[in-house]
């Protein structure tokens, strides 16, 4: 093509002292490495990272081996295993330098013909809720991961690669702190894990200090997918106890199979436009990435019709009301990212192709093979759209340089 792409997710493998080079001695105690054979865990506290399978990414799963499967499922075909994959089909490799090393990921990028990449991302996302109770803690491990992200991949790499600084939504008062950090050290792209913000809406009032620092900043707010424990827990836990069953894996699977991140996410927007965040905070640019489109029309459905039922008294209550039509001010305020299989030309029916965002989710199993393989799905929105998603939408969200 006569333009290079703009990939609005891409991973990095976190090297297994992301969390303790920076840390305090009392992270680097909190965050352990323990060995089982010749396998490595970490434990953050007394609790076991386990989304991640092996943390330390060698060998790994190479880019992309999930995709034709899911796209497989995504048209009506029968689910086998796990993710609907034969065991023998995850090919491994060595972990390759590109994947934690900026330099090389840079050469990757010319071959991949992509001009920009906002990184995410692997081992942290699933990090925040394990420990939800430790909110010190938390914060503290954050600021030593964020540091050490400054340091291997920098905030806006050669104006190239866009590392989002993670902050946890467990404390208003600490998330503060950490936006102003990581803002004063030039970060142009903030992360926040979807869901409830430990037990309370993100749209309640005591969040307004962090919204009002991320729209005075003009930067974008990324929700990204997260994994590991979260508060949606308990619900699975009761019922699962109830029917007398204790292991855990049996509720986490269930409440993967039927949240994954929709249900996240949906609650998350539902919560930031009904609150009327984005009509307090009129510039702020809100994306989600590595959540589908699936969610995106049944919100909008949703959303509107909460408008029309919203009492007096939840007004006077809530002291909170939506000037507008309640899906307009989410498809001026939010961009979304859909994952290849899905219904992309449907999304920008719903939302406008100047919305949609490419993302790849390169090199993790379930992206495209290729970030570039993406093109291909947007092939019938023809040349003028396929630009707006696969380059001038992320570009016009990253701001100025």
């Amino acid at each position: 093509m006569e333009y290079r792409f703009i990939d609005a997710d891409n991973h990095y493998y976190e090297s297994e002292d992301c969390f303790t080079r920076h840390g305090d001695e009392d992270v680097k105690q909190f965050v352990k490495w323990v060995s089982e054979g010749k396998r490595k865990y970490v434990l953050f506290g007394n609790v076991m990272q386990t989304m991640v399978a092996n943390p330390t990414f060698d060998p790994i799963t190479k880019p992309g081996i999930m995709h034709q499967r899911l796209k497989e499922l995504a048209e009506g075909g029968q689910r086998r295993n796990f993710h609907g994959m034969d065991s023998t089909r995850f090919v491994l490799e060595r972990l390759p330098a590109h994947y934690q090393d900026r330099d090389a990921r840079l050469v990757v990028m010319d071959e991949q013909n992509l001009e920009k990449v906002w990184m995410f991302p692997t081992l942290a996302v699933g990090v925040e809720g394990l420990n939800p109770d430790n909110i010190d803690m938390t914060y503290r491990v954050f600021r030593a991961f964020n540091r050490w992200l400054e340091d291997d991949w920098g905030w806006a790499y050669q104006d190239r690669i866009y590392s989002a600084a993670a902050i946890p939504v467990l404390d208003p008062q600490r998330a503060v702190e950490e936006l102003d950090f990581v803002l004063e050290r030039g970060a142009r792209l903030i992360t926040l894990r979807p869901g409830p913000a430990n037990g309370r809406s993100p749209g309640e009032r005591e969040w307004d200090p962090f919204w009002a620092r991320i729209q005075d900043a003009d930067v974008p707010v990324a929700y990204h997918i997260h994994g590991g424990a979260d508060q949606y827990d308990a619900a699975f836990q009761l019922l699962f106890q109830r029917h007398g069953v204790t292991d855990p894996a049996y509720h986490m699977n269930l409440k993967s199979a039927m949240f994954f991140g929709d249900r996240s996410i949906l609650d998350t927007m539902l919560s930031l436009v009904l609150g009327n965040v984005f009509g307090r905070f009129p510039k702020l640019r809100i994306a989600t990435v590595e959540l589908g489109c699936a969610w995106v029309e049944y919100c909008m459905h949703v959303l509107d019709h909460a408008g029309v039922s919203i009492t007096d008294r939840y007004i006077e209550a809530f002291g909170e009301t939506v000037e507008e039509r309640p899906s307009e001010v989410f498809k001026r305020h939010v961009s979304v990212s859909p994952f290849p299989e899905e219904d992309i030309a449907g999304l920008v029916d719903a939302i406008g192709a100047d919305r949609v965002l490419f993302g790849s989710d390169w090199p993790h199993a379930e992206g495209t093979e290729q970030p570039a393989d993406y093109a291909r799905y947007l092939e019938k929105l023809g040349p003028g759209p396929a630009r707006d998603i696969l380059r001038d939408n992320a570009l016009a969200l990253l701001g100025p340089s």
